[in-house]
């Protein structure tokens, strides 16, 4: 299939979502923004892209650029001394496209995840979702330990007061993602 972006708005958006995700895979440090980074790459790559290429030849392109602008981004972040900015794309939305393929009882367990106030959510994703320890979470936010621990102990228990099943998501969908995540070349 040719890709001809004034035609195929879904090609583009799905395109898009793949391209985020898979440089998301490839970073997976939420100190990197990886949607503003796709948005980049596809503003940078977009326009230069010969007529009638196919699908698969812009995805490679995009890919290059999004990964090499997440690099360039990560190591930046990695040399700086201050607290970062942690960028959180929504689990939904992350995933949505994969609900298919995994077990659908999860999606309301991320979106409970998704809805948690912002410092619960933060924490709760970077030590439950990217296996970060609860140093580097305090470390990275320029935080005590003992406040992350405080906060990653209430996002739980909101959690669950929700409807959430915490060790089953953790066991079945997050540990999953990271070793996924891990294994991945």
């Amino acid at each position: 299939m040719t890709l001809d972006p004034s035609h195929h708005t879904e090609l583009i958006r799905n395109l898009f979502h793949k391209v985020q995700f898979d440089t998301f895979e490839g970073y997976d440090d939420p100190r990197c923004n990886v949607t503003a980074l796709t948005q980049e790459a596809f503003t940078r790559t977009l326009p230069l892209l010969p007529a009638g290429i196919c699908a698969q030849e812009a995805y490679e392109r995009l890919m290059d650029v999004s990964m090499q602008l997440a690099a360039d981004d990560l190591r930046a972040r990695q040399n700086c001394c201050v607290p970062c900015e942690i960028h959180l794309i929504p689990l939904v939305s992350l995933y949505g496209f994969r609900f298919g393929e995994v077990d659908d009882g999860f999606q309301p367990w991320l979106a409970a995840v998704d809805a948690l106030p912002q410092p619960d959510r933060t924490v709760y994703r970077l030590i439950a979702f990217h296996g970060w320890t609860n140093a580097r979470t305090a470390e990275v936010l320029g935080r005590s330990q003992g406040w992350s621990s405080k906060v990653m102990s209430r996002a739980r228990a909101r959690l669950t007061s929700a409807g959430v099943c915490v060790e089953e998501l953790q066991r079945g969908f997050f540990d999953v993602e990271i070793h996924r995540r891990k294994e991945k070349p």
